[in-house]
């Protein structure tokens, strides 16, 4: 009996001890639930500005997990005459970088210009182009098309990436191959 108490004690120590060191739910939830912000810079954007900063206010109303907020460093947004494209994004998920904008080929595209400057944030956020170039249901499938509103999957896509809620999107799951990689979306 004595025995089967100092056994018991002791036990009850180490989970005691052990439990100590181990996070608790609101720890964790409050990790799950930081928000990343990312700085752009729309000073060198000219005629654009207002719709860069439209284009933000779009992505910030969708996800939770990340924040375009206008401040100096992170992604400076640079409008010129002429380019490749009706934009470029230096990079895919990042917080640093450049996004171009080029006049003459937003007008040919036939794509609307808030469209392309949501898109091209989109790339910032973590998205790549699908396969079904043209789907104007999708920002970042590019063509000839008016919709800037990022659909349900784009938006679920970038707050996964940024570390936002696991929650699926309506209609089922989203395989990210589509998202993150060329191959479209995937829905199962």
């Amino acid at each position: 009996m004595f025995r089967a108490k100092i056994v018991m004690a002791i036990a009850g120590s180490v989970a005691a001890f052990v439990l100590v060191g181990m996070p608790t739910a609101t720890a964790v939830s409050q990790q799950d639930s930081a928000v990343r912000t990312i700085y752009y810079d729309s000073s060198r954007s000219a005629e654009l500005a207002p719709l860069v900063d439209e284009a933000a206010q779009i992505w910030n109303s969708g996800v939770t997990s990340v924040r375009l907020e206008k401040g100096t460093a992170g992604i400076t947004v640079i409008t010129s005459q002429s380019g490749s494209a009706p934009g470029t994004a230096s990079c895919v998920g990042c917080t640093r970088g450049t996004i171009n904008f080029y006049r003459n080929q937003i007008k040919q595209s036939g794509a609307g210009t808030l469209r392309v400057i949501v898109h091209e944030f989109g790339h910032i956020l973590g998205l790549r182009h699908p396969q079904d170039i043209g789907n104007c249901d999708k920002v970042m499938a590019g063509g000839r098309c008016e919709n800037s509103r990022p659909n349900t999957q784009e938006l679920a896509a970038v707050q996964r990436f940024w570390g936002g809620s696991r929650v699926a999107p309506e209609g089922g799951h989203v395989d990210e191959r589509g998202i993150f990689d060329v191959p479209a979306l995937v829905y199962s």
